[in-house]
């Protein structure tokens, strides 16, 4: 698999911050091909209220593609072929700047592929900017490399101030990621994302995979979609307000 040489990023005219209360949805695509959507919004796929900001996995963007559920869109890939680039993508029709991209340094093992994510910064409607890490955690590597993985990309984060979203697919399919998950995010004074439902969430061997981790907003309220028909992976809603 090729790894990338160049990452697609486009731009949004739009100065408007993200209102006070403001809706994400993450959602693993699992390559399912979406380029017969792509000009259209997902709250029409989905049917769903408006979605503010997208944070997407295992997306597949085409060379030369400038919209994404009709959003301009940042992206950080991790395989790059001839003419379709794979990897987290995070979608917004509010002002939004991409502010790092974070390629692992190790290769899952079998697949010799990488794993990505991406950092982003939005203005909120009170003057604070909301960071976001769209993450897609590497896979089929020893615990040690997980955490180690873990660890290099919060490095991008540590001294980060204010609002903070993590989100995407942890790939914590065993206990002992999972800890590994859960004691980064106690570094970053991050709170997990419930919902009144989960049965819906991903999982493998009895753990979930997809997360929305968060501080410095309120959780409003929170969703976990069942669409097997599109996706093995369902998206995931949490609505946020400011203080």
């Amino acid at each position: 698999m090729l790894k990338p040489k160049t990452s697609p990023i486009t731009h949004s005219n739009s100065n408007h911050a993200l209102p006070e209360c403001f809706t994400l949805l993450t959602w693993n695509l699992q390559k399912v091909d979406f380029s017969h959507h792509i000009h259209r919004p997902i709250e029409s796929l989905l049917s769903i209220e408006k979605v503010h900001l997208l944070s997407l996995q295992e997306a597949a963007v085409k060379h030369q593609q400038n919209r994404f559920f009709n959003l301009p869109f940042f992206m950080a890939p991790n395989i790059e072929t001839q003419n379709t680039f794979y990897g987290v993508v995070t979608a917004s029709d509010y002002k939004q700047s991409a502010h790092h991209q974070c390629l692992t340094q190790s290769r899952e093992l079998g697949w010799m592929t990488h794993k990505t994510a991406i950092i982003t910064q939005h203005p909120l409607s009170d003057g604070q900017t909301l960071t976001h890490v769209n993450i897609h955690a590497i896979n089929f590597v020893p615990n040690k490399t997980f955490k180690t993985e873990l660890r290099l990309l919060w490095n991008n984060v540590t001294d980060t101030q204010g609002p903070l979203i993590v989100s995407g697919d942890f790939n914590t399919w065993n206990k002992t990621r999972l800890l590994t998950l859960l004691n980064a995010t106690n570094q970053l004074d991050l709170s997990k994302v419930t919902y009144p439902d989960s049965r819906a969430i991903k999982t493998l061997n009895r753990q979930p995979l997809d997360y929305i981790f968060y501080r410095g907003l309120t959780l409003r309220n929170s969703k976990a979609l069942s669409v097997p028909d599109i996706s093995d992976h369902n998206p995931l809603l949490a609505n946020f307000c400011t203080p």
